[in-house]
């Protein structure tokens, strides 16, 4: 049976995974992964949680929002979080209906070196906008990782833990006899034994 780390999750799909899919160049579906890595960190902070998956009320914004407000290369979106609904409008937007808010425009050095740049605000039609560029974002989003990774945790947290167990054919029935019921399949992330 394979085990995947938190830590390791991140730097295997939040960093290098999400390079290769910047440098290929596919730079609307790493806005994509972006946005909701943002809110994972978030969760990768909340000490007070012994499980990933809680459904209060509010949970998304709110991580979304701590990543923002606590890691230090995230600090700088701080001041748009409300001013353009970034949890809306960017995470919310991507996530649910594959388009970011109004208030929110994205751009990519693979489409054009003419493209607006990162941060850039705007007005048009009377819509106030901001406009995301995916290559600095996404070293803005690589640094959160690294600081997340590098932060020390109590024993006993989540981030200490496994998080995705990848199980062997050999321990795992789709037909019942099942020896220990996983608790996330992920075969396509290398990870080793």
């Amino acid at each position: 049976m394979a085990r995947l780390s938190t830590k390791n999750f991140i730097k295997t799909v939040f960093i290098e995974q999400l390079k290769g899919i910047i440098d290929y160049p596919l730079p609307y579906h790493a806005f994509m992964i972006m946005s909701i890595g943002i809110e994972f960190l978030g969760k990768c902070l909340k000490t007070d949680q012994s499980i990933w998956h809680t459904k209060a009320r509010g949970e998304s914004p709110d991580s979304f929002k701590k990543a923002i407000r606590e890691i230090p290369s995230l600090n700088k979106y701080e001041p748009y979080l409300e001013k353009y609904d970034l949890y809306d409008g960017l995470r919310c937007g991507l996530l649910h209906s594959a388009q970011p808010g109004v208030r929110i425009t994205l751009s990519s050095e693979a489409n054009s070196k003419n493209e607006t740049g990162h941060l850039v605000e705007d007005k048009q039609f009377g819509v106030e906008r901001i406009n995301f560029k995916c290559e600095e974002f996404y070293m803005d989003f690589k640094e959160a990782c690294e600081w997340v990774i590098e932060q020390e945790y109590e024993a006993g947290n989540k981030m200490n833990g496994d998080f995705l167990i990848v199980p062997d054919l050999a321990s795992y029935s789709l037909y019942g006899g099942d020896n220990s019921s996983p608790t996330s399949s992920a075969s396509i992330l290398p990870v080793g034994k």
